[in-house]
């Protein structure tokens, strides 16, 4: 009993883990023989740890366990209130360091879960007559759970953290304290172990959950989702440098103690064709295809809008490799929903996002003619989102900027003077526009408006309300993404190969969008295509998390994530609306080096002095 008492105690002290601060777990031997002599208590320590997988929905509570902290820390994103409740604004004003927490760093807790997991591992059993563990298979089934959490638990401290100690098996009590401590894993060693790990999981896992009642475990795409996603990121010039880590050096010569360097030495092209083969894996299962919804008409920008719409309204779907399925939609609908239908209305879209969507013909902005940012379209038969909602959700005028869009503009982007598509929005039987106006009912100087001029739609199904919303299916892992992975590695390792553009016009055409090459038939090289790729995820991704490690993983950040950043001008009244539809700056931000990977918290290196801090960060 005192042994494993001490064992539990301390491991997490090794690790940089405060113990009493843990969470609600038994710490004697006759809590353990109790809980995993019970079905109920048995399945509750496993379900645990799936509420420390990230949260889409949370993207502005940093002291919650499901705390998302990628969305709002892009440049895709602005969290308007600026107080403790979010930091992530500190961290695009540059205002942070490693020995202030808070900041939405996992070191802490997904250590925990990794404890708690390989715990979980080492005493589950079969107990005759208690649910969840009667029979070997069921057990099997949840130690498959577990070695996948404690996976995927790694995967996400390696984004954000790099190179990582790697937690494989329980620590042997017997060690000594010294021995314990646990130094950093090399970039190399953490992906090879975990790329096999996930690997054979995925192998051992169902193809499909068939009983509903468990909607949200992992099934094999599931698995070989996360390994295709962490083969990409490690293929990335982030961690497979072509150039030496030039003007980054602290990157390549970052060491452990003893010398051994974290770091690859050397490119290594062949990542890039891994990257590409654990993409293919999953796109050659017939279980999965991307969401795709036909209108009587066939008008292709309704077939898109419908479409991507429903990807992440309809939960089920067959583009969907993993979800979270216990959510908090409503906190995220608090933060989208505009003021005047009594929310928060603070979460904002950035001027960049909106400007990264195509126009309805396919081109970019700049390179199209159907692109104005002079006056208004007042024919309410020729406003284009009237096309795809319903009747009280039609508009009679619309800045023109906001027309002729491609169809994932409208899904994603609630803009100055569209109407809130729901029932209970109306007043005597109308909704009215909203009104991002300085003296609008959703605009400043109130903290709970857009500081943009523009909220997120994503998500949002006709009728979704305030506290009045069924629960959504937060998408972590879809085949879209795939995609778009297979397409660029695969135009790194081997560019002219056909699949290339097939898979990128596959997203592309979905959403009601010509082919690639029948837009731009003279930009067809291999950076041309890369630069199409990455606009591509910038669009189809947009506030899913993934835009964060984008401009990361290709040293991009300084110049992406930094600078002036844009919205429409919110400190103009409605009758100053021609202004308030100017290119105003309503935010600086600063990045640095070091903010390519989050810092290592001061407090785990003085509790273990066998870490090292990430580059830049001394």
């Amino acid at each position: 009993m005192k042994t494993l008492k001490k064992l539990i105690i301390i491991i997490p002290f090794l690790l940089g883990l405060g113990a009493c601060d843990y969470i609600e777990e038994p710490t004697e031997m006759r809590d353990l023989e109790y809980v995993f002599s019970h079905g109920q208590e048995t399945r509750g320590w496993l379900a645990r740890s799936y509420a420390f997988i990230p949260d889409p929905f949370v993207a502005w509570r940093s002291s919650w366990n499901q705390y998302h902290p990628y969305i709002a820390m892009a440049d895709e994103v602005d969290m308007g209130i600026d107080n403790e409740a979010t930091k992530s604004y500190r961290i695009n004003l540059g205002d942070w360091n490693p020995s202030e927490g808070g900041f939405g760093e996992k070191w802490d807790p997904y250590y925990k879960q990794i404890r708690h997991l390989h715990i979980f591992l080492e005493n589950v059993k079969v107990v005759p007559n208690q649910n969840y563990i009667d029979t070997q298979a069921k057990v099997d089934a949840m130690k498959l759970e577990a070695r996948f959490l404690l996976a995927y638990f790694h995967v996400l401290l390696f984004e954000q953290f790099g190179p990582i100690p790697l937690i494989k098996n329980s620590v042997d009590v017997q060690s000594s304290i010294d021995q314990l401590k646990m130094e950093r894993n090399s970039v190399d060693e953490v992906v090879d172990y975990l790329d096999q790990e996930l690997y054979d999981i995925a192998q051992a896992l169902p193809i499909t959950e068939p009983d509903t009642k468990w909607a949200g475990r992992p099934v094999k795409a599931s698995a070989l989702a996360v390994r295709a996603r962490l083969l990409l990121y490690a293929a990335s010039p982030l961690f497979n440098s072509p150039n030496n880590y030039q003007g980054y050096e602290e990157f390549r010569s970052l060491s452990n103690h003893d010398g051994k360097r974290l770091f690859p030495q050397a490119y290594d092209a062949k990542k890039w064709k891994r990257a590409a083969d654990a993409a293919k894996l999953i796109i050659d299962m017939p279980d999965y295809k991307l969401h795709k919804v036909s209108s009587p008409t066939g008008d292709p920008f309704v077939d898109g809008y419908n479409s991507y719409r429903e990807v992440f309204t309809s939960p089920g779907n067959s583009e969907i490799l993993f979800a979270r399925t216990a959510c908090d939609f409503n906190e995220y609908l608090q933060g989208i929903q505009p003021r005047q239908w009594q929310a928060g209305g603070f979460m904002a879209v950035t001027q960049k996002l909106v400007d990264a969507f195509y126009m309805s013909d396919g081109k970019t902005k700049d390179d199209s003619d159907l692109y104005s940012e002079a006056g208004m379209t007042t024919n309410p038969d020729k406003i284009t989102v009237n096309k795809v909602v319903s009747n009280i959700a039609k508009i009679d005028r619309v800045y023109n900027m906001y027309q002729n869009r491609e169809a994932r503009f409208y899904v994603s982007v609630f803009f100055n003077g569209r109407k809130w598509e729901a029932s209970k929005a109306e007043v005597n039987g109308v909704v009215e526009p909203v009104q991002f106006f300085y003296d609008g009912k959703s605009g400043r100087p109130n903290s709970d408006s857009p500081k943009t001029g523009y909220t997120s739609y994503k998500y949002v199904d006709k009728d979704d309300y305030k506290y009045n919303s069924r629960q959504k299916t937060p998408v972590l892992f879809r085949l879209a993404e795939v995609y778009l992975n297979y397409a660029e590695a695969l135009n790194k390792y081997n560019p002219g190969d056909s699949d290339i553009l097939f898979y990128l016009n596959e997203v592309r055409e979905r959403a009601g969008l010509p082919k690639y090459e029948d837009v731009y038939p003279g930009k067809t090289s291999q950076a041309d295509i890369h630069d199409a790729i990455m606009r591509e995820r910038q669009i189809e991704l947009n506030w899913e998390g993934t835009r964060y490690f984008d401009t990361r993983r290709y040293f991009m950040a300084e110049k992406e994530d930094a600078g002036n950043f844009y919205g429409m001008n919110t400190m103009k009244t409605q009758a100053q609306e021609s202004q308030f539809y100017q290119r105003s700056i309503f935010e600086k931000r600063v990045f640095k080096k070091s903010f390519y990977l989050f810092p290592i918290p001061q407090w785990e290196l003085n509790k273990n002095n066998k870490l090292v801090q990430n580059p830049y960060w001394n």
